[in-house]
C-alpha cells in the first residue's frame, strides 16, 4: 500500500523555492574556476584556442601590442575564501611568430 501525504501550502512553497534556487545556483557556476584552473586553460594559447577552452570575454581591449580579453565574474581565489574575483583578465604578447599568445593573467 502507498501512502501520500500532503505538505502545508507554505511548507509546499519553501520547498519548491529552495529547490529552484538550487538549480539556479548550480547552473550557474558551469563556468565559475579557481584562479589556478583558469590560468593553466589559457595559459600559452592563442586567442581562438582561448575562446574554446573558457568561453568569449565580456570585452576585448587593445593597448599597442598587446590584446586583453576580459571576463566578469569568472575566477575566484581559494585563499581568500573563494571570493569571486570581478574581472579576469588574460594579457595576449605577440609572438616571434606573429601570432598572439596569452602570456599572463591578472584578477582584479
Amino acid at each position: 500500500m502507498v501512502r501520500s501525504f500532503q505538505l502545508p501550502s507554505g511548507t509546499r512553497f519553501a520547498v519548491t523555492w529552495v529547490a529552484g534556487c538550487f538549480v539556479l545556483v548550480v547552473s550557474g557556476c558551469s563556468e565559475l574556476q579557481s584562479r589556478e584552473d583558469f590560468a593553466s586553460r589559457v595559459r600559452d594559447k592563442p586567442e581562438k584556442e582561448v575562446v574554446k577552452e573558457v568561453g568569449k570575454p565580456a570585452k576585448i581591449e587593445t593597448h599597442g601590442e598587446q590584446i586583453r580579453y576580459i571576463y566578469t565574474s569568472r575566477t575566484f581565489k581559494i585563499e581568500s575564501g573563494n571570493k569571486i574575483d570581478a574581472q579576469a583578465v588574460v594579457v595576449f604578447s605577440p609572438t616571434p611568430g606573429g601570432i598572439h599568445k596569452a602570456a599572463e593573467v591578472l584578477y582584479e
